[in-house]
C-alpha cells in the first residue's frame, strides 16, 4: 500500500472515531412532553376536558387557565396559585413530584376545576 494510501485510511479511521461512529452508546431520549391542561372559566362555569387529570410522578404539568373574571386559581397539595385577569391567559407549570390527588380550584368563585391525580 502507498504511504499516501496509508496515511488516508489512517485520518479517515482517527475522523470517524472521534465522530463517534461505531459507537454502540445509546443516543440520549428526548424529555417527554408537559402534560397539558386547558381551563376555561366563563360566567363562573369551569370547562376542561375532564373532571380528573392523572399524570405520572416526575412529569412535567402545564395548566393554561384562561377567564373572563378576575380570580385567582389555586392547586392544592402544591400550594401554586395563579393571578388571573379577565380574557388574558395564565399559565402554571410544575413538575408533578408529590403523588396523591389534588383539587384544582378558583378561589373568589369557589368553582371546582378539576382534580390532579399524581400516580
Amino acid at each position: 500500500m502507498s504511504r499516501r494510501r496509508v496515511l488516508a485510511t489512517t485520518a479517515a479511521a482517527a475522523l470517524l472515531t472521534a465522530a463517534g461512529c461505531g459507537s454502540k452508546a445509546p443516543a440520549p431520549r428526548a424529555a417527554a412532553p408537559a402534560v397539558k391542561v386547558a381551563v376555561t372559566v366563563t360566567g363562573g362555569k369551569v370547562r376542561t376536558a375532564s373532571p380528573r387529570v392523572t399524570v405520572r410522578r416526575g412529569r412535567t404539568v402545564e395548566i393554561d387557565v384562561t377567564s373572563d373574571a378576575a380570580d385567582e386559581f389555586h392547586l392544592h397539595g402544591y400550594d401554586r396559585e395563579l393571578e388571573l385577569k379577565p380574557g388574558v391567559p395564565g399559565v402554571l407549570r410544575f413538575v408533578a413530584d408529590q403523588p396523591g390527588v389534588f383539587e384544582a380550584e378558583l378561589h373568589k368563585s369557589g368553582a371546582r376545576a378539576f382534580e390532579l391525580q399524581v400516580d
